[in-house]
C-alpha cells in the first residue's frame, strides 16, 4: 500500500514540478507586464498632477538647462560649415550644389521660355507658344483620356487663367511642376528599382521616406537656400524631396505585385536584368506607375504654391502678396486658379492612370489622326497671328476681375454675421481651446516621456519603446518643449472634430449610397486641393492665430476619417452581419455592438491617417499666426536660422513617428 502511494507520489512529482515551474513563468510573466502598467500610471499621475493644483520639483517639470544640449547651435553650425567652408576632393560643396543648380535651371529656363517668356536663341528671339494653342493641346489630351467632359474641364481651367489675367504666374507655376515631375519620376523609378532588387534596403529607405514626408516643408528650406541660392531651383529641391517618396514607394509595390508568370517568361525568353526591369516588369505595371505620377503631380503642386517663399514664382506668390498686403480678393481668384490647375492635373492622371478612353472619341483619335490634331493645335494660331493677333496676345480690354466684388463680399459677410462668427469663435475658444491649450501647457517633459515610453513598452516591448523614449527625450531636451506642447495641443484639438465630422458621415456613406455617391466627390475634391488654398477662406472671414488654425486643419483632416470608416465597415464579412440580424438586433444595434467593434482595426487606422493628415496641414499654419514647432520653422526661414529650422522640423518628425509607430502598434496587437 506504501509502495503504491509512494509511486503515485514519484509520477506524480514531475507532473507537480513543472506545474509549479509553470505557475512562476506565468508569476514572472504578469510581474513583468505589471512593471510597465504601472510606469505608464506613474507618467499619467504626473501629467494630470498640474492639473489638480499639484506642484512638481522643477527638475520634473522643466528640463534643468544644464542638461539641454545646444542643438540650435549645433545645426545651425553644420549647415554654415557644409554650405561655406565642406569640401569633397578639394572641391567645395557650395561650388558643387550651386552647379547643379545651374542644371537644373536650364530645363526649367527653357520651359518657362517655351510657355510664358520666350526663347532666345542666336540671338533671335522666339516667342512662346499661344495661349490658343496650350489650351487646344490641354484640351486634346483630356479628349484623347477622358472624352469631352475632362477636355471641357481642362480647357475651363486654363481659360479661367486667360481670362482673370493669371495667365503668366498659371504658367510658371504649370513648368515648375513638370520639372519637378520629371525629376522626381526618375528619381524615385530608380530608388523603387533598388529597393525592389535588394529587399534589404526596405529597412533603411522607409523611415528615411517617413522623414522626407514629415518634416515640415519650411525648416528644409533654409538649408536649401544656403546650398542652392534663392529663386525657383531651390523650390524645385524642396518640391523633390518632398514629393519623391510617394513615386518611390509605389514603383517597389507596383513591382512586387507583378505576377510571377510574367517574371518567368521574361526569365525564359533569356533576357538580362535590365532588360527584365526595363522592357518587361515596369510596362506590366503601366498602370500602378501612372497612379504614382498622379501622387507625384499632386504633391509637386502643393509645395512648388508653398515654396513661393523662397523666391517660386507662379499662383504661390500672388496668394502670398495678397494676403500679405490683404487684398483678399486678389487671393481668392489666384486661390480659385490653383483649384482649377489642381482638379484638371489630378482628373488627367486618373484619366492616364485608368486607361478607359471614351469609344467614340478614340475612334477618331488614333495615331496619325490625334498627330495632325496636335500639329494643327501648335501652329495653327501662331499662322493665325496676322490676321487675328488676338489668339497669340489676348488682349487686356477681355480680362475680368472679380477681386473688387470679392472684397465687398467678405466685408458684408463679417459685418452681417460677426455676431455669430464671434459667439462660435468663444465658444470654441472656451470648450476646446483653452482647456486643450492649458493641458498641454501643464504636461511636465518627464510624465510625458515615462507614459510615452510605458505605453510603447506594453504595446510592441522594447523595440518600440527605446526609440520613443529616445525621440521623447529629443523633443524634451531640443529648448522647444514649450513650442513643441503647443503643436500637441493645437493638433489633439484639431483631430476630436475632425474625427466627430469624419467617422459618422463614414457611417452615413456605408448605410446610404446617394450620400455615398456625393461625399466620394466631395472627399475626392477636398483631398485634390493644395493644403495652402484653405488658408484663404480661413483668412477672410476668421483672421488669424489658433482658432482659424483649427478650422484650416479640421476642413482638410476629415476626409481620411471618413474614407476609412466607410472602407472598414463595408469590408466587416457578410456572417458577422447575418448572424446579427438572425439574433433579431436593430440597425444601432447592430452598429454599435457588433460593426463598430469589428471594424475597430479599420477605425485605429482611420484616426492614424487623420493624424498624419492633421500635421501635414498643421506646417503651414504657421502663416496665420500659430506658434508650435511650425512657427519656429518659419522664423528660422524669415531670421536665415537654420539650426532652429532644423531642430523644429526634427522634434516634429518626432511627435509624428512616435503617434504613427504607438497606433500602428495598437492595431498590430489586436
Amino acid at each position: 500500500m506504501s509502495r503504491s502511494i509512494f509511486s503515485a507520489f514519484t509520477a506524480n512529482a514531475p507532473r507537480a514540478f513543472i506545474g509549479s515551474k509553470r505557475l512562476s513563468r506565468v508569476r514572472a510573466g504578469s510581474a513583468a507586464s505589471l512593471l510597465p502598467r504601472a510606469l505608464f500610471a506613474i507618467g499619467l499621475a504626473l501629467c494630470l498632477a498640474p492639473m489638480v493644483g499639484l506642484d512638481l520639483p522643477e527638475a520634473l517639470s522643466t528640463v534643468p538647462d544644464a542638461f539641454v544640449p545646444p542643438f540650435l547651435e549645433w545645426s545651425g553650425r553644420a549647415v554654415t560649415y557644409v554650405a561655406k567652408e565642406a569640401a569633397i576632393f578639394g572641391v567645395e560643396v557650395n561650388q558643387i550644389t550651386r552647379g547643379f543648380a545651374r542644371v537644373f535651371l536650364y530645363p526649367m529656363q527653357f520651359l518657362q521660355g517655351v510657355l510664358v517668356k520666350g526663347l532666345t536663341v542666336g540671338g533671335v528671339t522666339l516667342p512662346p507658344l499661344p495661349w490658343l494653342s496650350i489650351i487646344l493641346v490641354a484640351g486634346l489630351a483630356g479628349l484623347k483620356l477622358g472624352g469631352w467632359k475632362l477636355a471641357g474641364l481642362v480647357s475651363a481651367a486654363f481659360l479661367y487663367a486667360l481670362l482673370f489675367d493669371l495667365w503668366a504666374p498659371t504658367m510658371l507655376t504649370l513648368s515648375s511642376v513638370i520639372v519637378s515631375v520629371i525629376v522626381g519620376t526618375i528619381m524615385g523609378t530608380l530608388l523603387g528599382i533598388a529597393v525592389f532588387r535588394q529587399p534589404w534596403l526596405e529597412k533603411i529607405f522607409t523611415p528615411v521616406y517617413d522623414i522626407m514626408q514629415t518634416v515640415p516643408i519650411f525648416a528644409y528650406l533654409v538649408p536649401i537656400l544656403y546650398l542652392f541660392g534663392f529663386g525657383p531651383v531651390g523650390a524645385m529641391i524642396a518640391t523633390v524631396i518632398y514629393a519623391t517618396p510617394p513615386m518611390a514607394r509605389v514603383v517597389t509595390l507596383a513591382l512586387q505585385e507583378v505576377p510571377p508568370s510574367i517574371r518567368e517568361a521574361s526569365a525564359m525568353a533569356g533576357t538580362t536584368p535590365w532588360q527584365s526591369m526595363w522592357l518587361v516588369l515596369l510596362p506590366s505595371c503601366r498602370a500602378k506607375l501612372l497612379v504614382g505620377i498622379n501622387q507625384l503631380i499632386m504633391l509637386s503642386l502643393v509645395v512648388v504654391i508653398i515654396a513661393s517663399v523662397i523666391g517660386a514664382d507662379g499662383l504661390g506668390a500672388v496668394v502670398l502678396q495678397a494676403l500679405q498686403s490683404l487684398r483678399i480678393g486678389n487671393g481668392v481668384e489666384a486661390g480659385a486658379a490653383i483649384v482649377l490647375l489642381a482638379i484638371a492635373l489630378d482628373r488627367l492622371g486618373r484619366a492616364a492612370a485608368t486607361q478607359v478612353p471614351n469609344r467614340q472619341v478614340a475612334r477618331y483619335l488614333r495615331g496619325p489622326t490625334f498627330g495632325m490634331a496636335l500639329l494643327v493645335a501648335l501652329a495653327g494660331p501662331a499662322l493665325l497671328q496676322v490676321a487675328l493677333p488676338w489668339v497669340v496676345s489676348f488682349p487686356d480690354w477681355a480680362s475680368l476681375s472679380m477681386a473688387s466684388h470679392w472684397d465687398d463680399l467678405v466685408l458684408a459677410i463679417n459685418e452681417s454675421w460677426s455676431e455669430e462668427l464671434r459667439a462660435f469663435k468663444t465658444a470654441t475658444f472656451i470648450w476646446l481651446l483653452k482647456p486643450a491649450k492649458l493641458l498641454a501647457l501643464s504636461v511636465p517633459w518627464s510624465g510625458a516621456v515615462i507614459a510615452v515610453g510605458a505605453l510603447a513598452y506594453i504595446l510592441q516591448g522594447w523595440r518600440l519603446a527605446l526609440p520613443c523614449v529616445l525621440m521623447m527625450l529629443f523633443v524634451a531636451t531640443s529648448g522647444l518643449w514649450v513650442q513643441a506642447q503647443l503643436t500637441t495641443y493645437l493638433l489633439a484639438a484639431s483631430v476630436l472634430p475632425s474625427l466627430l465630422i469624419g467617422i459618422p458621415l463614414g457611417i452615413l456613406c456605408v448605410a446610404y449610397p446617394k450620400v455615398d455617391a456625393v461625399m466620394s466627390w466631395v472627399i475626392d475634391t477636398v483631398q485634390t486641393l493644395p493644403t495652402f488654398v484653405y488658408i484663404i477662406p480661413v483668412i477672410m472671414f476668421l483672421g488669424s492665430g489658433d482658432f482659424a488654425a483649427l478650422i484650416a486643419i479640421v476642413a482638410y483632416s476629415w476626409t481620411p476619417a471618413a474614407r476609412y470608416t466607410a472602407a472598414a465597415l463595408r469590408n466587416i464579412p457578410a456572417a458577422v452581419t447575418e448572424v446579427a440580424d438572425m439574433s433579431g438586433a436593430s440597425a444601432w444595434q447592430r452598429l454599435v455592438w457588433v460593426r463598430l467593434p469589428v471594424a475597430r482595426s479599420g477605425l485605429i487606422l482611420a484616426v492614424n491617417q487623420t493624424i498624419m493628415m492633421a500635421f501635414g496641414v498643421l506646417v503651414i499654419t504657421a502663416l496665420i499666426g500659430t506658434k508650435g514647432l511650425e512657427a519656429e520653422a518659419l522664423v528660422s526661414l524669415s531670421k536665415a536660422d537654420p539650426g532652429r529650422g532644423i531642430v523644429a522640423g526634427a522634434a516634429m518628425v518626432c511627435l509624428a513617428i512616435i503617434a504613427d509607430r504607438l497606433l500602428r502598434a495598437s492595431l498590430a496587437k489586436r
